[in-house]
């Protein structure tokens, strides 16, 4: 009798498990109708906008009245002494500005993909230079070598300056004859020391092989004037990818060499 007991409450319980299994799931029922959305935040952009004479030195003058546009929003603002700016009540989002200076030597400049969150202060700043009052008076240029190492040479004289200068030299893209600050392919900075009226560079010729030139080809070349802190005389644009000169000299030379 005592195993038999055992054996049935063995027996129950086996029971009692296999009536306990889940049943299975059964469809899924409907998605339910989408929340609203959460309240848009707003807050406030500012920044401060910085200038840098045309030998690149920042000037803490003149800060006030720069013009500050958001792109695309009809909104502006205008510099205080100090150079701030302040949008106020702006929503979410990715903005650009654009900064100008009416009336004065100064190129414009932009500040692109601003990541706003809104809820509080973000800060951007910008940079702003003077554009120069004088452009190169010569340009030569011609192929040379050195220890034998084929080179163009470019050399050429512009008005002294009791600052600093800096000239930039554009090459043009193989294939092409344009050759401009707007058209420019590849480029070269060169620094003029204060009181000096004369640039010069050599340009190894295995460079210009490397930006697509073979044997045979002929380079074109112009010179400008620019300011010489470039973060802020120029932008790189990030819907072309190409670099914008803004406070570049309105007259430039042009020349051409033949490529070794």
């Amino acid at each position: 009798m005592k195993t038999n007991f055992i054996l049935t409450g063995f027996a129950a319980l086996t029971v009692l498990f296999i009536s306990c299994k889940k049943p299975d799931a059964g469809p899924e029922g409907p998605q339910g109708p989408q929340g609203n959305s959460g309240p848009a935040l707003t807050g406030n952009l500012k920044g401060y906008i910085n200038h840098f004479d045309v030998a690149g030195a920042k000037v803490t003058t003149d800060l006030a009245n720069d013009s500050v546009y958001l792109d695309g929003t009809g909104k502006s603002a205008v510099t205080d002494a100090n150079g701030l700016f302040t949008f106020s009540g702006i929503s979410t989002g990715v903005y650009n500005m654009t900064v100008k200076k009416a009336a004065s030597a100064y190129g414009y400049t932009k500040v692109q993909n601003i990541e706003f969150a809104g809820n509080g202060d973000t800060y951007r700043n910008g940079s702003m230079s003077a554009t120069p009052s004088n452009s190169v008076s010569t340009l030569l240029a011609f192929d040379t070598t050195i220890s034998s190492v084929n080179y163009i040479r470019i050399k050429g004289t512009l008005p002294a300056s009791s600052k600093a200068q800096s000239v930039i030299v554009f090459f043009n893209a193989p294939g092409s004859t344009a050759v401009n600050a707007a058209s420019n392919s590849t480029y070269y900075i060169l620094n003029v020391l204060a009181n000096a009226t004369a640039y010069a560079k050599n340009i190894a010729t295995s460079d210009l092989y490397d930006l697509g030139f073979i044997s045979g080809n002929t380079a074109y070349i112009a010179a400008y004037t620019i300011g010489s802190n470039t973060n802020a005389s120029s932008f790189v644009d990030f819907t072309t990818n190409r670099t914008v000169f803004t406070a570049i000299s309105s007259g430039f030379l042009t020349a051409q060499a033949p490529v070794q």
